[in-house]
């Protein structure tokens, strides 16, 4: 499958996201993927499925959210809810259920995400919010408000 463009953009936020997903691509291509840009990998279509990817980049957008300025915070948390609110069917369900389940799942091993939710879009709240029920984890109060 070929690299959305909302991909690339998400990825060219920041260099803690692009190293992300460059170690996402050489582990999926062994020794060959080493030199890979995360942005233009030599087989575009020799990929990880985006869900994957997408995980890796929550996980990491959590663990290190302080590499991040508030401003690249906030464009990632757009591109996101732009594609959860136009996105392909399969694009919205792979960032829900790669990125922002992976946020959330970061939230469960202890990372504090208040400082992120504040740049969440609606789509991406009401997502963590019936994640939250669904799996049984209360949702504190800082993701009602």
């Amino acid at each position: 499958m070929a690299t959305p463009d909302w991909y690339r953009a998400l990825v060219a936020v920041g260099d803690a996201l692009a190293e992300t997903d460059r170690a996402e691509l050489a582990y999926w291509h062994g020794a060959a993927g080493a030199d890979l840009d995360g942005t233009a990998p030599a087989h575009e279509y020799d990929v990880p499925p985006i869900t994957v990817r997408l995980g890796s980049l929550g996980t990491a957008f959590a663990q290190r959210s302080a590499e991040l300025t508030p401003e690249q915070s906030g464009r990632v948390l757009r591109i996101l809810e732009d594609v959860l609110t136009s996105g392909s069917e399969t694009d919205r369900n792979a960032v829900a259920t790669g990125f922002v389940e992976a946020l959330l799942n970061a939230w469960d091993l202890g990372h504090d995400l208040r400082a992120v939710w504040r740049l969440a879009g609606p789509r991406t709240r009401e997502y963590c919010r019936a994640w939250n029920e669904f799996t049984g984890v209360p949702t504190p109060d800082w993701m009602t408000e």
